[in-house]
């Protein structure tokens, strides 16, 4: 009873440090929030969602969240990912984003979770035009995102030969979780160019505001 209590809190504390990143979706732009809950052994549990869109607003808040959890459960598997590229119109008066990323395994044997969180802002001075051919692009990218995500097991102690261990000369190899940021970094580093480029193309200058990336493995 009194881990059942502590994995209760864990995971408590974790979703409620994130969840204060969100909020109004309708005050500031688009919230993109990824939750992924697993309970179930030898399971593997994973989501993505990927976002573009233009933020016209004065007050800009829009937060890019991911979290991935276990709870008890034995060879369980998590990931969330969240990408998240946002065009700002003209000169915000408020820019307050929000961007992270949080995993956590409780009451948990050979478990793994991963949360990935990317947030770029792109200001520009018009409103944004991409165009048929950008879209399909986006789109396709958002697919690729998704296969990514699904397409690497997090990294666990009993399965991952590569995670460090106490008291042991460090792995040469890459943990499946640094593969896992390395896969998405390059993918949404593309998308973000595919939308530089179109809106360029389209006629508008634009800049970057921000670019931040939040990584939360957990073995």
């Amino acid at each position: 009873m009194l881990a059942g209590r502590r994995i209760l809190v864990l995971l408590a504390a974790l979703l409620g440090a994130l969840v204060l990143l969100v909020g109004p979706a309708a005050a500031g732009g688009g919230n993109n929030v990824v939750v992924v809950q697993n309970s179930t052994d030898g399971s593997t549990q994973v989501q993505a969602s990927t976002q573009v869109i233009p933020v016209p607003m004065d007050a800009v808040t829009s937060s890019n969240v991911a979290i991935a959890i276990n709870a008890n459960c034995v060879g369980c598997h998590s990931s969330a990912v969240a990408v998240q590229v946002l065009i700002v119109v003209g000169s915000p008066s408020y820019f307050a984003p929000g961007n992270g990323a949080g995993a956590a395994n409780g009451g948990c044997d050979s478990c793994g979770a991963y949360a990935y969180a990317r947030q770029h802002w792109i200001q520009t001075d018009r409103p944004p035009v991409l165009g048929g051919a950008a879209r399909a692009q986006i789109d396709e990218l958002r697919n690729e995102i998704a296969a990514a995500s699904a397409s690497i097991l997090p990294s666990d102690v009993a399965t991952d030969p590569c995670v460090p261990l106490p008291n042991q000369p460090p792995p040469t190899c890459p943990m499946r979780d640094q593969l896992l940021d390395d896969n998405l970094n390059a993918l949404a580093g593309e998308l973000i160019q595919v939308v530089t480029d179109a809106l360029q193309n389209s006629g508008a200058s634009t800049s970057t505001l921000l670019d931040r990336t939040e990584e939360s493995p957990n073995s």
